[in-house]
């Protein structure tokens, strides 16, 4: 059967700014800082701490630097694909078509809605487009089939949103925070992976990411 294979083209490393994780801004400009790589991000979602009067940033975009991936190497490759490569860029041409995060007052609960869909950038797509079809017309898990690798980089990418988002909640629940979905746009933001490092220190081994974190030390 016939699955996906990236060409290496980098289309899509210049396609347009990306959306990742809170963990992902924190990692990817630790990595620009040890590689001497101009690297600039601002926040995506946020929602309002009225404990603090700050903003927390529940997801990133991280722009192009002169029209690429800040990591993009000349010869198309990925200078951080051993080190830490974004789960959306593992993922991708199958990436979030809309994240929707809902926000229950009462239950003092946040999680997130995420719909995935396929990449029109890709040229492998294009020229696939039969095959996918016709996976289309003979299943539903068409998706698992023909990006058994993206697929599997898909649903690490909603573990981590999830593990975040019910984390933040614990602290909504103990009154640490105290979030208004009706209000953002303060001065000052909070990535949501450093606050939540603040209140539980083994963050990133929970999160499976005490490697990524060495081989960054070590670069």
């Amino acid at each position: 059967m016939r699955t996906f294979r990236c060409t290496l083209c980098g289309l899509c490393c210049r396609a347009s700014p990306i959306s990742i994780l809170p963990h992902e801004d924190y990692i990817l400009r630790a990595l620009a800082r040890r590689l001497g790589v101009k690297y600039k991000s601002r926040p995506g979602y946020r929602v309002f701490d009225r404990r603090t009067g700050r903003d927390i940033a529940l997801s990133y975009v991280m722009e192009l630097i002169d029209g690429k991936c800040p990591f993009l190497r000349e010869d198309n490759l990925c200078m951080i694909q051993n080190i830490y490569k974004p789960l959306i860029c593992r993922s991708f041409p199958y990436v979030p078509k809309q994240v929707k995060y809902i926000i229950s007052n009462e239950l003092k609960f946040v999680f997130a809605r995420v719909e995935y869909g396929v990449s029109g950038a890709c040229p492998v797509i294009k020229e696939d487009k039969e095959v996918i079809m016709k996976l289309m017309s003979m299943t539903p898990y068409w998706h698992r089939m023909y990006f058994p690798q993206e697929y599997i980089a898909a649903m690490e990418m909603e573990e981590k949103r999830s593990l975040l988002l019910r984390l933040l909640s614990k602290l909504w629940a103990s009154g640490i925070v105290d979030i208004d979905s009706s209000h953002s746009g303060a001065r000052n933001t909070i990535n949501l992976y450093e606050l939540l490092r603040t209140y539980f220190p083994n963050l990133p081994y929970i999160m499976g990411l005490g490697e990524t974190i060495n081989r960054i030390r070590t670069r």
